[in-house]
């Protein structure tokens, strides 16, 4: 179904604001006040999306779709593997408490599994770039990139998006020099 011009910048004002808000206050915000800071009704929103979760869901779902989109300008950079995972660190920090909650509930544990594998398809060619290049251990491979994944969002924590965002990019850096090659390991 295609939405009317003013029906998506709703959506969009809706989603901008959610994102922003769930960023903040963690999956348990108010709709109400989303409905309230994108300057729609309450009505407006539910029109949009059915409930939380969904809401939750399209907003990460747009995240990803945005990653990938980021992704596709650094298809030929050996440094992209990097890149993405700086991208993600903000993706981590922001998502937190979204994720946090739909884990909460068992029924949308597939959409979180689905984003994550897209999350992680985005990475794999550039694993390999990276690999090829001598600036990543060869014995990387997929199911590491899902572990890595894994101590990211686990590193999160609690707290402001600021500490949130330091504690995921430490973990990272942590990570990158652990599977960093040295000159020895090439």
């Amino acid at each position: 179904m295609s939405l009317r011009a003013d029906g998506r910048k709703n959506r969009q004002r809706i989603l901008d604001t959610a994102e922003a808000i769930f960023a903040e206050q963690g999956f348990d915000a108010s709709l109400e006040h989303i409905a309230t800071q994108a300057g729609v009704s309450r009505m407006t929103l539910y029109r949009h999306f059915k409930d939380r979760e969904t809401l939750c869901i399209a907003v990460l779902e747009r995240n990803v779709a945005e990653l990938e989109l980021r992704v596709e300008a650094l298809q030929d950079d050996p440094y992209a593997c990097v890149e993405i995972m700086n991208m993600m660190v903000e993706l981590f920090a922001h998502n937190q408490g979204m994720v946090e909650g739909l884990t909460r509930h068992p029924t949308h544990q597939n959409d979180i599994d689905r984003l994550r594998h897209r999350v992680v398809d985005l990475l794999v060619d550039p694993l390999s770039r990276a690999q090829t290049a001598g600036l990543i251990k060869t014995d990387i491979g997929r199911e590491d990139l899902f572990l890595v994944m894994s101590m990211l969002g686990a590193a999160v924590g609690h707290g402001s998006l600021q500490t949130r965002t330091e504690h995921v990019r430490r973990a990272l850096n942590i990570l990158q020099f652990g599977f960093m090659c040295s000159t020895d390991d090439k």
